[in-house]
């Protein structure tokens, strides 16, 4: 026989008592630990069903006693919860365990005391079960037997000492489960015991207040005679009074205030008895309280009154006149300004409305944003509500602050008995809002026909127009309401009638992709090709926002194709420019041309090239497109694509045949431009087509010239090995490499010497690459060009050699380089023509050549910052305005490092280095002595600029990284970067100060010491365990937060405290995003800059790119700006919109005149690059 289940018959001999089958079947091999389908054992069936000699027939058989069902019932818990006592004691005897508990944490005493099972509770008591027990909820069996107010299990309990002030998890005692079920019996059984009724729950619920707020007034006063406090509150605040109140308990609230309970005491939001009463419309109970002479106009924390609430809910309607008798504020408004009649208008309530106004309520009362009773009455359309009102002589023109009035509100949203009401008490049907609109306006807008339909019939004007041009028409076609258009074409609207921009029903319509209204405007007779202000028609709106069912219908109805906007741009145009597929194919299939041209002769294949769309130009080739068509500037697709590196449609056009040498009126190849811009790749596909890698555009620049110069030193190589030639010059002579010099391109100097470029070229002021370099201090390739035979006595026009230059503009370690090659290459054919021209930079004597006399110096009398290190004033040296820096040395340690960083600071020449001129060491206070910074520090220049129209974040950050740059190629470390540390020049320059001195890197105002400089130090440097020494790579993150700094104009991470700041950023948690970096590409940087990892953070050469970039962009964006002040006469634009579709329409005024900018870019750069010859040529001079 299967040991697992036991058969039916079997279970059914159980249930019914018949011993002799169960015998039988043990006999016959039956296991007596089988279970039923449902998982219950043979004795657990036994044990429910009470079977008390069956139970003793299977104990016999050996089973654990304390065997668990599958929710952890053993059979002792079976046999109490059916209150089989006999069972229960035999289970007792055989050494069941009184304490076992169920899955929920119930022993048999809990679940007998749950059932009421008295007599089990005794039996096992008596064997010792936990009176005090809890299960997995904190219930006792105390708990459970008042819950189910089993009085006889209860009296047990107690009296076997069961603990009565135990807490479930609510904090609930037996006391409050008693009282919340109005248990009489077991409260006052309970309370004979002595027990704290003043206990709390987690709620703070009293059993006094648990039973106000069932209503169970017996167990209330039962507790209240054995002294039950009635003014305990709750966490909320709420007294027994309060609840009962909400509840509606009337007797309860009258037993609460004959023992009392204080009437007037306030819930946490200001609320007394009475408001509860009526905030729960219990009427009864406002009337016991109101008896008991409470205050009617307490006012809560919201301002209301029990007024308000009573006439918000038509159930109060009969206690109203009562509290208005006991003078009741009928005027009080509440926070938000609503009276007790404007409540009672909101909720739709004729007859409390009818009440209040009997009673003196001001008809004409307004909230702060100016509703009167009557506007709220019609906006919810209560036609009754405003009959009255307009019987009691509320004004019917009286307007909110926007402007709207009652009639205005009841067509707006559709209420026809309202406002037909308004309509012949004498309501202004022309009266209009802020914006001008009127009450039929307001129906076509939300297209309530009907309203309009009777508005028309009231002769309401049909061609009134808001403050914007909008009539009826207009609104109701921009918003689709296709039958409010149908029927005000009807009633004779004028269908060509134009906002301020010259839009048309039509062209509104076209633009939401309205094609319905379409339909009904172009059968109507509506001009298809109508022309806005800016010569947009319907099809051009249309094709701009991408709504290809309006196309579809207006070239149904034989909209012109190829009619172009003011600008010259068609429909095709415009798709292109989008990358619409469908849309041009659609045109295209209806036979657009596919090569017009706009005014500025930018053709449509032009235009998908601009929004660099492949799918586009393909498809316009496919169709016939010229691929070699120009417009303005000469500008061709294929140099719109070059330019913007898009490798796929430059491989197109030249495929299908496309000029690959054209030149633009500045003589500018495809090729030429994406040097410009960087673009390797397309470079790469155009010198694989054949691009003449040599040809010059008009002012003689060639690609290798313009790469050199803009330090792609990538496209150098490439052009390199396509055989440009590296000798080439501009019209005033400047060579590839002369040019690589100047700007401090090292590797493309040596790249182009490796390719024989002349080292000795000149320009037409004849200056070679060695003045260059020499001129703007590049030390590496002076050395360079040195090595490489560079002619050390070649004068300019100006007779001086590179060495004078060097002296001249302060460039000491090069005049130093200089000086030590002519010693060691002497020439004694220049040895007498040089000596007049070539002085030593360090002369034989005692002092050290950075050396001044104290005698030459004068200083301010009081300084203008301090630190540690010393003062800091501002001076004079001889004639020169000076910044002087005084340190105190103590010691000859302190002596030697007062020389060393002289030096330091001495062969820090560059221009984004703050000049030293010198220092002295004699005396008892030693000073530096540098040029002051006429613009002051980064930050408030940055202000100053701002206030005067100026954004010049991104090109002084990149004059800071320049001198920084220079200062590591120099193995000189910052070690304290913060933008205090940044100063400006006269000339606007950005230059770093006190790099690596150990004398100045405390100098801060008080106001900076207040901020710590831990939070632009690098993570590495300020870790707990090992942290490492300022190095290059920890100046790198300091400038990243020098870029934060800069940007918002605030120091990083804000307002947190250096303790919070260095915890996150040693435990890897970056600042969040400050908001005003919008540009991704901009907050990238940052954080490639700032990496936590030192080896993963971007080299300060590839920060200098990303700045030039941001900085060009800059300074393009300014003169942009200046081009369009000057020109903000002719094309100033309305800023004020009412509705999404006119935003929409300055949308597509941005858009094209973001196109008219690209085509003005050309022009710029040119200038931008002629200026910048011209400026190299006054420098040179």
């Amino acid at each position: 026989m299967n040991s697992d289940l036991a058969p039916c018959s079997v279970l059914e001999a159980i249930v019914s008592g018949d011993i002799d089958d169960v015998k039988a079947a043990l006999l016959d091999g039956l296991d007596v630990a089988s279970r039923s389908e449902t998982g219950l054992t043979l004795l657990m069936t036994a044990s429910i069903e009470g079977q008390v000699e069956i139970v003793r027939l299977l104990l016999e058989g050996g089973i654990d006693i304390d065997l668990g069902s599958q929710n952890g019932s053993t059979f002792l818990i079976y046999a109490a919860v059916n209150g089989y006592a006999d069972v229960v004691e035999l289970l007792l005897e055989q050494g069941a365990d009184v304490h076992k508990v169920d899955e929920d944490g119930n022993n048999a005493l809990i679940c007998a005391s749950q059932m009421g099972h008295s007599d089990v509770a005794q039996i096992l008591v008596r064997n010792g079960a936990a009176v005090d027990q809890r299960n997995e909820f904190g219930s006792t069996a105390l708990h459970w037997a008042c819950l189910g107010n089993h009085v006889e299990v209860l009296s047990v309990l107690l009296e076997n000492g069961a603990d009565s002030e135990k807490v479930d998890d609510d904090g609930s005692t037996a006391l409050m489960c008693a009282a919340q079920n109005g248990h009489v019996e077991s409260v006052k059984l309970i309370l004979e015991r002595g027990v704290d009724f003043e206990k709390t729950d987690k709620c703070g619920n009293t059993a006094l207040i648990c039973a106000a707020q069932t209503g169970h007034i017996q167990v209330v006063q039962d507790l209240l005679e054995n002294g039950a406090d009635g003014n305990v509150v709750n966490n909320h605040g709420s007294t027994a009074l309060h609840l009962a109140s909400r509840g509606n308990y009337p007797e309860i609230v009258e037993l609460l205030l004959e023992n009392g309970v204080d009437a007037e005491m306030v819930d946490e939001e200001g609320n007394t008895a009475l408001i509860c009463a009526a905030q729960y419309s219990s009427v009864e109970v406002m009337q016991v309280l109101l008896a008991n002479n409470v205050d009617v106009n307490h006012v809560n924390k919201y301002g209301s009154t029990a007024l308000h609430w009573a006439s918000q809910d038509s159930c109060c309607i009969e206690i109203l006149p009562l509290l208005l008798e006991l003078e009741a504020d009928i005027s009080k408004a509440d926070e938000d300004g609503n009276t007790p009649l404007i409540c009672a208008v909101q909720n739709g309530l004729p007859d409390t409305v009818l009440t209040l106004l009997e009673h003196g309520a001001e008809v004409d009362a307004t909230s702060p944003m100016g509703f009167t009773a009557l506007i709220f009455a019609a906006l919810e359309g209560h036609a009754d509500i405003v009959q009255h009102l307009l019987e009691h002589g509320a004004r019917i023109d009286a307007a909110d602050e926007d402007g709207f009035t009652a009639l205005l509100c009841a067509a707006q949203n559709g209420h026809v008995d309202a406002m037909l009401l308004l309509l012949e008490q004498g309501a202004d049907i022309e009266m209009t809002n802020g914006k001008g609109c009127t009450a039929l306006i307001c129906a076509a807008q939300s297209g309530h026909e009907e309203v309009v339909r009777i508005l028309l019939e009231k002769e309401a004007v049909i061609e009134h127009v808001t403050v914007d041009g909008y009539t009826p028409l207009i609104i109701a076609a921009q918003n689709d309401q296709a039958e409010v258009v149908q029927l005000l074409v009807e009633s004779g609207a004028d269908i060509e009638k134009a906002d301020d921009d010259g839009y048309t029903p039509l062209i509104f319509a076209a633009q939401n992709g309205h094609e319905g209204v379409v339909n009904i405007i172009l059968d109507s007779g509506a001009a298809i090709d109508a022309e806005s202000n800016d010569g947009s028609t319907a099809l051009v709106v249309a094709t701009l926002f991408s709504q290809l069912g309006a196309v579809r219908s207006l070239v149904d109805y034989g909209a012109s194709i190829d009619f172009p906007d003011s600008s010259g741009k068609t429909s095709l145009m415009v798709a292109a420019e989008k990358g619409d597929a469908a849309l041009m194919q659609f045109l295209l299939e209806n036979k657009a041309d596919v090569n017009a041209k706009a005014h500025n002769g930018n053709s449509v294949l032009v235009f998908a090239a601009l929004g660099g769309h492949v799918d586009c130009i393909e498809m316009l080739l496919d169709l016939g497109a010229d691929a070699s068509a120009t417009g303005s500037n000469k500008n061709s697709a294929l140099r719109v694509a070059a330019s913007g590196g898009n490798v796929e449609i430059v491989k197109l056009l030249l495929c299908r045949g496309a000029d690959i040498n054209a030149q633009d009126d500045d003589g500018d190849t495809p090729l030429l431009e994406t040097v410009f811009e960087g673009q390797l790749d397309a470079a790469r596909i155009l010198l694989e087509h054949g691009a003449d890698a040599t040809m010059p555009n008009t002012m003689g620049w060639t690609p290798l010239i313009v790469a050199a110069q803009r330090g792609h030193i990538n496209i150098v190589m490439l052009l390199a090995e396509n055989g440009a030639e590296v000798n080439a010059h501009t019209y005033n002579g400047r060579t590839a490499l002369l040019l690589a010099a100047e700007e401090g391109n090292l590797e493309i100097v040596r790249l182009l010497l490796d390719n024989d470029a002349d080292v000795d070229s000149a320009d037409s002021d004849k200056w070679t690459p060695l003045m260059m370099a020499a001129y703007r201090g590049h030390e590496e390739i002076v050395r360079l060009l040195l090595d490489n035979d560079a002619d050390l006595y070649s004068t300019n026009l100006s007779g001086a050699t590179a060495a004078m230059i060097a002296r001249s503009n302060c460039r000491y370690e090069v005049a130093n380089i200089l000086q030590d090659h002519e010693a060691e290459n002497s020439d004694p054919i220049h040895d007498e023509d040089s000596a007049d021209t070539f002085k030593p930079v360090q002369a034989t004597r005692k002092k050290p050549d950075w050396f001044i006399p104290s005698r030459e110096v004068r200083r301010e009398h009081e300084p203008f910052s301090a630190g540690s290190f010393g003062k800091v004033y501002r001076g004079w040296w001889l004639s020169t305005r000076v910044v002087v820096k005084c340190v105190t040395v103590k010691s000859e340690k302190e002596n030697r490092t007062f020389h060393r960083e002289a030096r330091i600071w001495q062969r820090a020449r560059h221009p984004n280095i703050v000049p030293f001129f010198g220092a002295c060491d004699e005396g008892s206070s030693y000073f530096f002595v540098c040029e002051e910074a006429k613009n002051g520090k980064l930050l408030d220049y940055l202000f100053h600029e701002r206030e005067n129209g100026r954004s010049l974040v991104w090109r002084k950050l990149l004059d800071a990284a320049l001198g920084l740059h220079f200062l590591h190629e120099r193995h000189i470390v910052h070690s304290d970067l913060k933008c205090n540390q940044i100063l400006v020049s006269k000339d606007g320059v950005g230059m770093l100060t006190d790099f690596g001195l150990s004398f100045l890197t405390t100098e801060a105002s008080e106001e900076e010491e207040i901020v710590g400089a831990i939070r632009w130090k690098a993570p590495e440097c300020i870790r707990k365990d090992k942290p490492v020494v300022p190095n290059v790579q920890s100046d790198v993150y300091s400038f990243g937060m020098c870029v934060v700094e800069a940007v918002t104009g605030e120091v990083p991470w804000g307002s947190l405290p250096d303790p919070v700041v260095k915890f996150h950023v040693t435990r890897q948690k970056f600042l969040p995003r400050p908001t005003v970096f919008s540009n991704d590409a901009q907050w990238k940087l940052v954080q490639e800059l700032c990496a936590f990892d030192p080896t993963k953070r971007m080299k300060l050469s590839g920060a200098i790119e990303q700045l030039r970039v941001f900085a060009d962009e800059e300074k393009f964006q300014e003169r942009l700006r200046e081009m369009e002040n000057d020109a903000s006469d002719s094309d100033e634009e309305d800023d004020e919109v009412e509705v999404e579709t006119a935003a929409a329409k300055h949308a597509l005024h941005r858009i094209r005149g973001s196109l008219r900018a690209v085509t003005k870019m050309k022009s710029i750069g040119r200038s931008i690059r002629e200026r910048r010859e011209s400026e190299n040529s006054v420098i040179a001079a």
